[in-house]
């Protein structure tokens, strides 16, 4: 029992000494720190001085030279207001520009604040103002550059404009003119179509009657007609095209009906779309007065009346007659 209190009085006796030692320790540390940041801090102090020497020596310079005066600290402020005013009256459509300019803005605004704290210092800061100086005359300087950065873009848009608009009129006179021509050439077009539709005469229709002979007479009754012939003459033309056309001859009887043949055929025609043909036949025409005949054979009795007959010729009507039967 007596040895384990020993042992515990030992054990305090060491935590004790431990405790001192590192008390001492971070006692010591901390006084190293503390010289440390005086000595700092003096260092310091002394570089304040020199400094506030140096700016007060560069003050008396400034003021006894002439560089600087009470003049310009008065019309530092007016020279940035007339800076600021000058940029707000730029006008310009360039994003890139407008962004530098409003930093441009900005620096003058922050200058002119820093100009009215130094109007109200009784003990000016001549180097201060010095610089405040410099850097508005070096604001005037890039404003310049911006003008006639802006005046130069300013005069190649209007001529880029001037140029647009006589190439816009230069193309509205042509686009004008091709209007024109494409007019002209449509009703050429047209009169050529025109032009070149055949055109017949001497058209008559005869009824026929063929004998056992094979002879053919013609009759003018209704009951003894075996034949319809159409004959004409298609006119000379030397603008339509020569070769191989068809010639349609359509019969229309005195009830209004299309005399058919044995296999219906129909024909498309201009303005009047698909009709049924009576009677075809092919020519070879060389562009000169072409005697032509078409035959219809009758295959049921007609009937007495009047009968219309027209004939066809590349999808145009180029001959129309009438021929009666009793």
């Amino acid at each position: 029992m007596e040895n384990s209190s020993v042992d515990q009085s030992k054990k305090k006796n060491l935590f004790y000494v431990v405790f001192i030692f590192s008390l001492l320790a971070i006692v010591g540390y901390l006084a190293i720190q503390i010289n440390s940041a005086n000595k700092k801090n003096h260092e310091f102090t002394q570089e304040i001085s020199l400094l506030n020497l140096e700016k007060n020596e560069l003050n008396s310079l400034l003021e006894s030279s002439g560089i600087i005066n009470a003049e310009d600290n008065k019309n530092l402020r007016s020279n940035l207001q007339n800076l600021l005013y000058t940029y707000d009256t730029l006008k310009f459509d360039n994003e890139k520009i407008k962004d530098s300019i409003e930093n441009q803005k900005q620096v003058i605004n922050d200058l002119m604040l820093e100009a009215e704290k130094l109007e109200k210092q009784k003990k000016k800061d001549w180097g201060r103002i010095y610089r405040l100086k410099k850097e508005t005359e070096t604001l005037r300087s890039i404003m310049k550059g911006y003008i006639h950065t802006i005046d130069s873009l300013n005069t190649a848009n209007i001529n880029l404009t001037n140029s647009l608009n006589k190439t816009s009129n230069e193309l509205s006179k042509v686009q004008t003119e091709n209007k024109t021509i494409k007019t002209q050439n449509e009703e050429l077009q047209q009169t050529v179509a025109l032009g070149s539709i055949l055109q017949t005469s001497n058209f008559i229709t005869q009824a026929i009657r063929v004998k056992n002979s094979g002879k053919q007479t013609e009759t003018s009754r209704a009951s003894r007609a075996n034949m319809l012939k159409g004959c004409f003459t298609i006119l000379e033309n030397k603008i339509s095209s020569a070769g191989n056309k068809f010639i349609y001859l359509r019969v229309i009887s005195p009830e209004g009906k299309v005399l058919p043949q044995q296999k219906k055929e129909t024909i498309a025609i201009e303005q009047e779309g698909e009709i049924e043909i009576s009677a075809k036949r092919e020519i070879n025409y060389q562009n000169q007065n072409t005697d032509v005949c078409v035959f219809y054979e009758i295959e049921n009795p007609l009937t007495a009346g009047k009968y219309s007959v027209e004939v066809y010729a590349e999808n145009e009507k180029i001959g129309v007659t009438s021929f009666a039967l009793k």
